[in-house]
């Protein structure tokens, strides 16, 4: 019977991770990379070893955090500039087991991505992304490139399941439960996923997208959303982790409708550890569930 399992603390992130960077254009939410070291863990085999693509790698924290986690070699690909010299001092390493390239995966194609590293990538390789997720308005979206998903918050699934799927890997990928999570989940069976893992993590909205809500109050209204309103901030949502693996292409259930039963669940719950998720009688997630109860982050930074 699969787990819900609870952590209370920042696994993966050193003290110094938690830090915020105090450059303009380095993006910087704790609670999200943490998250996308939790999946990219899960992917990778028991004993170590393996190679993460991690798509849109920002600060590299993650990728670091990746390697301590046991990945043989992390290689992160970003199109900021400031953000890549960011990950490349503080991150990257001499031996080229941590190692970012400026690039966009959103036109480059997968060869492309595997090219800029220092080196062939050994296998399994798992693909990682932690993109910008939140359904903005058109106008508002333009002005916080660093968090802004497209009106339904998926604006970059495509091209990140695209690239594991052709590189044959399997893909972990963080959402918002605001980020039409049901849709998610179709693109990732169509393109041959199955969910394995889910980890949640609830998280008060950021300020820009409090000033901003239309377009996710409007995804709520149509069931594709899912929001927070019982929990200690006024509005919240879930940051969702999704570690899926690759299938041999065989037609199954997309895990659509279990996701949002879960993040309903949740939904119901009054404090941060989402305690309606363990209430007698509901039907249990049809994979291991994670919940990180994390403290708040000292600052959150978008841009």
């Amino acid at each position: 019977m699969p787990s819900i399992s609870r952590v209370g603390e920042y696994t993966h992130l050193t003290p110094e991770d938690l830090k915020p960077p105090g450059e303009p254009e380095v993006f910087f939410e704790p609670a999200d990379t943490e998250i996308g070291v939790w999946v990219a863990a899960d992917l990778l085999p028991s004993g170590g070893g393996g190679t993460v693509l991690d798509l849109g790698s920002g600060s590299g924290a993650a990728a670091a955090a990746m390697a301590r986690a046991g990945a043989a070699r992390v290689h992160g690909v970003d199109n900021g500039r400031q953000t890549l010299r960011w990950a490349e001092r503080h991150h990257a390493t001499p031996d080229g087991r941590v190692s970012f390239a400026l690039g966009d995966y959103a036109v480059l194609g997968p060869r492309e991505l595997l090219a800029g590293a220092p080196g062939p990538l050994p296998r399994p390789l798992v693909v990682t992304s932690n993109p910008a997720y939140v359904p903005l308005p058109e106008e508002a979206a333009r002005t916080r490139p660093s968090i802004s998903g497209g009106t339904d918050g998926l604006k970059w699934a495509g091209a990140i399941i695209g690239h594991a799927r052709a590189l044959d890997a399997d893909l972990g990928l963080t959402i918002g439960s605001y980020s039409t999570p049901r849709r998610a989940a179709a693109l990732l069976a169509e393109a041959g996923y199955r969910i394995a893992v889910v980890t949640l993590c609830p998280l008060p909205f950021g300020d820009f997208t409090l000033r901003h809500p239309e377009q996710v109050l409007a995804l709520e209204e149509r069931g594709e959303a899912v929001l927070w309103r019982g929990g200690p901030e006024p509005l919240a949502y879930f940051v969702v982790g999704l570690a899926c693996r690759r299938t041999d292409g065989t037609p199954g259930p997309d895990g659509a409708e279990d996701l949002m039963g879960l993040l309903r669940t949740a939904a119901r719950s009054t404090t941060t550890r989402l305690e309606s998720l363990d209430a007698p009688g509901g039907a249990p997630p049809p994979w291991p569930v994670r919940i990180l109860d994390l403290p708040p982050a000292a600052a959150r930074h978008h841009w």
